[in-house]
């Protein structure tokens, strides 16, 4: 019992994580059209940028985190005026190449700035576990599980019943026909990297302190994410969220029972099945809603 406990845990906060990266992924993509494949990158200059805020200049941890946020925000904004406006109206490859060529360029300022030896990012709550039938769950993971909450339920709430989530919602469906309506491109465009920034800098950030933070930290977060958002129906948040907690819960539960070497690989056999039975993800993307 304690060993599923523990399992269960770490698969909650492990599909949480994934669930931030998603959602600032999808985001990103419904109001944009853009793939950035710059997010695991990002996210590993958020957990940097924390280190940098708490170890270097001696911030508390909270208010470190916060200032690493605010900037991957503004890092968000300035990938959107280098990387993407100049790109709009070229085809959409060309965008994409130009996000991997960001993602190279803020992965070799990381190693400039801060080399390749890993650190360990500490977190707000400490190194503390709660202990329930046996298990020790570090109250990290719980942290990771109510914040994602909190987030996704955030944003369901913005895109549902602002002006903001109207105008991607919008987007989303006829980007010429929104333009028409007056739906202001430019403005919804920085607004969005901007939040995909900062999210991506929250999944970092909570995630740094149960692992190693090192150059590749980002990478494999960014595909666990994006293998959910593709299962789940690529573009739809609730087919994404569903995705993220199968993908953890095959990860940890099935990878720490019966294939423990195979773990990592788990979700992406998972992911074919589930491409091979239905192309479209569990829920039919042109039909989403946000």
């Amino acid at each position: 019992m304690a060993t599923f406990l523990a399992l269960f845990a770490g698969a909650l906060a492990y599909a949480a994580v994934l669930t931030l990266a998603a959602v600032g992924f999808l985001l990103l993509y419904k109001a944009t059209g853009v793939v950035n494949f710059a997010h695991g990158d990002l996210l590993t200059l958020g957990g940097f940028l924390a280190w940098w805020a708490i170890d270097d200049l001696g911030w508390p941890v909270v208010p470190g985190s916060l200032l690493a946020i605010v900037l991957l925000a503004l890092v968000g904004v300035l990938l959107e005026r280098v990387a993407y406006a100049p790109l709009r109206k070229r085809p959409q490859m060309t965008v994409i190449v130009a996000t991997l060529a960001a993602a190279l360029v803020i992965r070799a300022s990381i190693g400039i700035w801060q080399g390749s030896e890993p650190r360990r990012l500490p977190g707000p709550l400490g190194d503390g576990a709660w202990h329930v039938a046996g298990a020790a769950i570090a109250w990290q993971r719980v942290l990771i599980v109510c914040v994602t909450a909190v987030v996704v339920g955030a944003m369901v709430f913005t895109f549902q019943r602002t002006s903001f989530g109207r105008q991607v919602r919008a987007l989303a469906a006829d980007p010429d026909a929104a333009q028409l309506c007056g739906v202001r491109v430019r403005r919804v465009s920085m607004i969005a990297w901007a939040l995909s920034g900062a999210l991506a800098a929250l999944a970092g950030i909570l995630v740094a302190p149960l692992t190693v933070l090192d150059l590749n930290f980002g990478f494999a977060i960014m595909l666990g994410g994006m293998a959910a958002a593709v299962a789940g129906g690529f573009g739809h948040l609730g087919g994404a969220v569903l995705g993220c907690l199968g993908v953890g819960l095959i990860q940890q539960l099935l990878g720490g029972y019966v294939l423990r070497d195979y773990a990592g690989a788990l979700p992406y056999v998972a992911l074919f099945l589930v491409i091979a039975v239905r192309p479209q993800g569990l829920f039919n993307a042109h039909a989403s809603r946000l």
